[in-house]
């Protein structure tokens, strides 16, 4: 089954939310300047669009397993971390059999650090940690620390050229 962007977009708690447009003013309302506006939209699409690849290759294969991993960026400064939520997620599993998969999958929330990492059966850990609805955290809109609204995207950007 091979499924469209939008409709993935559609189906995730976050992404059905989350438009350019929104993300756009939230950054200009933290006043932005207009190269981090167009660095950080850059980075989010490419966020989004490897996000809705794991969730493509885990609703065309419910043999597969999703294991959480945080993000973790080199040059930020220790106070915009990942929040203790995503580090508390780091390693859990879900299988992409679950009925609940795709409201249980990362991103949890725009600046979310939490990346699901497709593994097989084989790859599961000896102890495995899976993921319950339960622990899963709420989809919100924002990451709880923002770190995102002050982070230097156009400076980062062209230090990767």
């Amino acid at each position: 089954m091979q499924t469209d962007d939008a409709t993935l977009s559609n189906l995730h708690p976050l992404f059905t939310r989350l438009s350019g447009q929104v993300i756009w003013l939230l950054m200009e309302e933290h006043d932005a300047s207009s190269e981090d506006v167009n660095a950080f939209m850059d980075n989010v699409m490419a966020w989004k669009t490897a996000h809705l690849h794991t969730m493509r290759r885990v609703l065309e294969d419910n043999s597969l397993y999703v294991q959480i991993t945080v993000d973790h960026i080199g040059d930020i400064p220790t106070n915009q971390e990942a929040c203790m939520t995503c580090e508390n997620l780091s390693n859990k599993i879900i299988p992409a059999s679950h009925p609940d998969l795709i409201s249980m999958l990362p991103p949890y929330s725009l600046g979310c650090r939490c990346r699901g990492k497709i593994i097989t059966e084989a790859e599961l850990p000896k102890k495995p940690e899976f993921l319950t609805p339960e622990d899963c955290p709420k989809h919100s809109f924002m990451c709880e620390t923002g770190w995102f609204l002050n982070y230097p995207w156009a400076d980062s950007l062209s230090k990767k050229k």
